[in-house]
């Protein structure tokens, strides 16, 4: 459980989740203070008790239950919310139209306490708002809602367990009520004395949402609501739009991999190059998906060439896709073989630890990508004999990258030196981390006075320089911490 945990937080970072990163922080205390309108503060006010939200639905106009809906979730008002779903006017509800964007702003990328909360926020949208409907139905109350979309915000795993079983019940007793019909039928009886079928769902209801898979239960019983859902005869169906298949192994990823989807996660799966040339015809399939991770596998690419070929002809079928992880899985001079076919350029690469050289950051520095690229993260590659094409490439991208990450690089003084020229160039970065390279003050500050002189500069990340470490000697430690903070701040000047 706490394995499962730790994911769920590591879920939300990385491709299949993009992050808008010119918008403000929409949670918690970084939050922008907002006046609200007097609908709104009426609907907070309604929303508070479920008896005065149902007397009020029944005098209002359609338009208003938008913003009582609204109210309700952000609040987590859930039986105020089922009165409402029960009286929902439109036979559509969008998730995304009522609730803002959670995965705004650069604060994801380095506060891990921001980012649990949104999480935990946006697990709460999904969880009342499936589990409330699915009640209105389990009570047969007459909504017009017919299909729920709650794309684009996860939905916890024992979530999609719920869901799942209960479009596997509806599936049992819509087969009951065709049994029951059929034995009718056979012995002739007239319709007025045939033993009703009380069925869960009557009418046919769409359920469209983002699924995170970790559990061989919820990956079985997932499986079969999803085949049952493709019957004709279905009255619940579940789509999924992205998929995060975590620690299952490539036979039951297969399985999965039979949806429209727009963004799919295989990370934790142990996948080796024959693994994903197995996976190869199922993917190739996805000619919609904007976002592939693959990170934290097994796949070395510089030991197999027909990998490597696979891989490029499967991304080369995927002509939407603009986000790419290949994280910790070994590419070292392959990365031009791999990504050269693409038919756009990516807007995000993550190429963690996957053993980087000369001649890959050479590729990216001419590729038809670094139009397009606006973050990057190569961090935990040994660049040091890179120094001079990572600077051609930060100079090639320097009107769109906004997010650069090279955080234990192994760079050093002279080599943070000599890109500091190039990173003074970028003026559209934002965001920039270059933490656990082993450099001196002098240095780290004239990168912050370079960095925070561009237009975009927002968030700066980095180790204590080496001066603030001395051996045997905690309290002058925590001294030359203090001031050199202190001097990095001055020398940051506006941040």
């Amino acid at each position: 459980m706490a394995m499962q945990t730790q994911l769920w937080y590591d879920h939300y970072q990385g491709a299949v989740y993009p992050l808008d990163l010119y918008a403000e922080a929409t949670h918690g205390q970084h939050k922008q203070k907002v006046v609200k309108s007097l609908v709104r503060l009426c609907a907070q006010f309604i929303v508070r008790d479920s008896t005065m939200t149902q007397q009020t639905l029944m005098h209002v106009p359609q338009e208003l239950f938008i913003p009582l809906m609204q109210e309700a979730l952000l609040d987590n008002r859930d039986r105020s919310m089922e009165a409402i779903i029960a009286m929902w006017p439109l036979e559509t509800l969008h998730l995304h139209k009522l609730v803002p964007d959670l995965f705004t702003s650069l604060l994801p990328l380095y506060d891990g306490m921001y980012l649990s909360d949104i999480v935990r926020q946006s697990l709460r949208y999904t969880t009342c708002l499936s589990h409330t409907f699915l009640e209105c139905l389990k009570k047969r109350t007459p909504t017009k809602l017919r299909f729920l979309d709650m794309s684009g915000y996860p939905t916890a795993e024992v979530i999609l367990y719920y869901l799942a079983t209960h479009c596997m019940l509806a599936h049992n007793e819509a087969r009951q009520s065709v049994m029951v019909d059929m034995y009718n039928r056979a012995v002739q009886l007239l319709p007025d004395t045939a033993s009703p079928v009380s069925n869960l769902i009557e009418a046919d209801i769409f359920i469209r949402l983002n699924a995170f898979v970790t559990s061989d239960q919820t990956n079985s019983e997932l499986c079969k609501a999803l085949k049952v859902s493709g019957f004709p005869e279905a009255k619940l169906h579940l789509c999924l739009d992205k998929l995060d298949a975590t620690c299952l192994g490539e036979p039951k990823i297969n399985i999965l991999l039979r949806q429209y989807l727009t963004g799919m996660r295989l990370k934790y799966n142990s996948l080796n190059c024959e693994d994903f040339k197995n996976l190869a015809p199922m993917l190739e399939r996805f000619t919609n998906l904007t976002a592939l991770d693959l990170s934290c596998n097994s796949i070395s690419l510089y030991q197999s060439d027909a990998t490597c070929e696979v891989m490029a002809d499967v991304l080369s079928k995927l002509p939407n896709l603009i986000r790419l992880d290949l994280s910790n899985n070994r590419i070292k001079t392959r990365l031009r073989r791999i990504i050269s076919s693409t038919t756009r350029p990516l807007q995000y690469l993550r190429l963690v630890a996957c053993g980087l050289t000369v001649s890959d950051i050479t590729y990216l520095s001419m590729s038809h990508h670094v139009t397009g690229l606006r973050e990057m993260d190569i961090s935990e590659n040994n660049l040091s004999s890179a120094c001079r094409n990572l600077g051609q490439l930060m100079m090639a991208a320097r009107s769109n990258l906004a997010v650069l990450e090279m955080e234990e690089c192994y760079l050093s003084d002279e080599q943070l030196s000599s890109l500091q020229t190039c990173i003074g160039c970028v003026e559209s970065l934002m965001y920039l981390n270059i933490a656990e390279n082993t450099v001196t003050l002098p240095v780290l500050a004239g990168v912050i006075q370079t960095f925070s002189k561009l237009p975009n500069s927002s968030v700066f990340r980095f180790a204590y320089p080496k001066e603030c470490y001395l051996p045997d000697n905690t309290s002058e430690d925590e001294r030359f911490k203090t001031e050199g903070s202190s001097l990095l701040t001055e020398c940051g000047g506006k941040r």
